[in-house]
């Protein structure tokens, strides 16, 4: 019998009787909203979680509950890493940091983001809401892909803000077009 899961399921319904003990999951964006719920959900289920946050101190405070949670009974484990989707060099450094580990990832969850910011270009001179949401992420998976286990997968998160605009191919940085968050 399968379950029956609509726009009210909370993770805990999507994960009712799903065993992820054994299983190592990074999640970027630990530092609030869905990016805490889904690592509470993944570690109350046995996952390992390595979660990401360009903010460590924010998302130390963010998920605090789910780390006080951890008990040894099965229950998963949660470890942070600094990650600024923004910064180029934050992205290879949080990737070499993984690639040192050399652990495996049984799924990649690209969560975080931002969303109607002002105008801002990163350090690498990219538009700030297109370098964080998408080419951060790209140029982070990219680096991080030798620990993508055997049949893993990539689950990419995106809310329906992205209908309101499209990205302009000719003109990515606002460099000629006008700014509209």
């Amino acid at each position: 019998m399968s379950k029956s899961l609509g726009a009210t399921s909370t993770t805990d319904d999507v994960l009712e009787g799903v065993d992820l003990r054994g299983k190592r999951i990074l999640v970027t964006g630990v530092s609030a909203g869905l990016g805490v719920e889904t690592a509470r959900a993944l570690t109350a289920h046995g996952a390992h979680v390595v979660g990401t946050a360009r903010d460590l101190s924010k998302a130390r405070n963010a998920t605090r509950h789910i780390r006080a949670s951890v008990n040894g009974n099965g229950d998963g484990t949660l470890d942070l890493i600094e990650l600024d989707l923004a910064s180029l060099s934050s992205v290879r450094a949080a990737g070499d940091t993984l690639l040192k580990i050399g652990k495996r990832f049984d799924l990649v969850i690209a969560n975080a983001g931002v969303m109607a910011c002002p105008f801002g270009r990163t350090a690498d001179g990219f538009e700030m809401q297109f370098a964080t949401n998408h080419l951060g992420h790209f140029a982070f998976v990219n680096r991080i892909a030798p620990l993508m286990a055997h049949g893993s997968r990539l689950v990419s998160l995106a809310s329906s803000a992205h209908r309101l605009s499209n990205v302009d191919i000719d003109d990515p940085n606002f460099e000629t077009t006008a700014y509209d968050p």
